[in-house]
């Protein structure tokens, strides 16, 4: 029987195999129908392994137990990412409105089933190209602070879906704008100000026709002190989906940092929306999204009483207290697996926020939230 490597294309992260995975001694690597699970993974097989048969084999249907297997909440984010990348990068995509109610229906669907999981993507999984990912972040943000608002479905979808499409008036020069250190050229800045009436034209072109997601994308600048763009506009004048996308887009801005800065601690982020931003935001919303996201977010780094360092992996009924896991005993040492603390010890109480990168801690999204943060 023909033998031949496997191709990049036959491959999905989070959907199953279509054939048996052979290594060169015949073994097998994964089985028809099991789910590829994680990038590595994927790699492995691509790097060693063979398919044994003819391409037609390839192209058969998987049964229908096995085509539409549950990603996890993680898995549904980063998969979210990819798609909207590809979908925004194509100058021409077919049914564009289709394609995106499908990655805001992934976004939907991961907060509802995960939503510490999914607000911790946020801050632990920063790798990929900036817009898309900020892009997805804001939809988070906006999907779980609606559901607390109990936003009408139609302002809330078109929240998420404005925050999905918020930059494609600058698609293709929002990520060098990111690395970029010098500052703005003329031409960089007149496209940056004009961004959000030109996403409102490419969307038009593309058969957006909802009208709340067109007034997102084209206010979501705008402030409600009137300091905004494009036409400062103020207070009740912009629409709540935009004021909405105005506090995602800046707290997901911030604790996403720059190529010239460092990413801001989730809570100094908050901090700065309540008081430098005080006057330009809406104050009833961001007390509300401040209170919904925590003052620790998941995904936190923090060191508690005892010395621990640990990580925010559940929101508390009360802000100040969430559910974290112990990385490290009280004297620094690395835990094998992360110890559940619920915050009713004095010695587990926050007593500061840290960057656990820069004090060299790694983190596991699986080891910390288990399946549902499978990737």
């Amino acid at each position: 029987m023909p033998r031949r490597p496997i191709d990049t294309t036959e491959l999905t992260v989070g959907r199953p195999i279509r054939f048996n995975a052979y290594d060169a001694r015949g073994n097998v690597l994964l089985s028809y129908g099991q789910v590829i699970l994680n990038a590595t993974q994927r790699d492995m097989l691509l790097q060693h392994g063979l398919f044994y048969g003819s391409d037609e084999e390839c192209r058969t249907p998987l049964p229908p137990q096995l085509a539409e297997p549950s990603l996890s909440p993680l898995a549904r984010v980063l998969d979210a990412r990819r798609r909207l990348h590809a979908l925004l990068a194509d100058p021409a995509p077919a049914d564009f409105p289709v394609a995106l109610a499908g990655i805001a229906a992934q976004v939907r669907e991961a907060c509802r089933t995960n939503p510490d999981v999914v607000l911790a993507s946020m801050l632990l999984r920063t790798e990929g190209p900036y817009s898309s990912r900020h892009a997805v972040n804001a939809a988070i943000a906006c999907q779980i602070t609606g559901a607390a608002l109990e936003l009408e479905p139609d302002e809330s979808i078109a929240a998420v879906s404005a925050a999905l499409t918020m930059n494609i008036g600058m698609f293709a020069l929002h990520d060098a704008l990111v690395a970029r250190r010098a500052p703005l050229t003329d031409a960089q800045q007149a496209a940056v100000h004009a961004h959000c009436q030109t996403g409102v034209a490419r969307l038009r072109e593309l058969g957006v026709t909802d009208e709340r997601w067109l007034d997102a994308v084209r206010d979501h600048h705008e402030r409600t002190d009137g300091s905004g763009y494009p036409a400062g506009k103020g207070g009740e004048a912009i629409g709540q989906p935009a004021r909405l996308l105005a506090l995602a887009d800046v707290y997901c801005a911030r604790v996403a940092g720059r190529d010239y800065r460092p990413p801001l601690q989730s809570t100094q982020a908050l901090r700065w929306i309540f008081l430098n931003e005080g006057a330009a935001l809406d104050v009833n919303l961001a007390k509300v999204f401040i209170k919904t996201l925590g003052i620790y977010p998941p995904g936190t780094g923090v060191r508690l009483r005892n010395g621990s360092l640990a990580v925010v992996i559940q929101r508390g009924a009360a802000g100040h207290q969430p559910v974290v896991a112990s990385l490290t005993t009280h004297n620094g040492l690395r835990l094998a697996s992360p110890i559940r603390r619920s915050g009713d010890a004095d010695a587990h109480t926050i007593v500061e926020v840290v960057n656990l990168w820069q004090l060299g801690m790694s983190v596991s999204m699986e080891a910390l939230w288990g399946a549902d943060a499978i990737d």
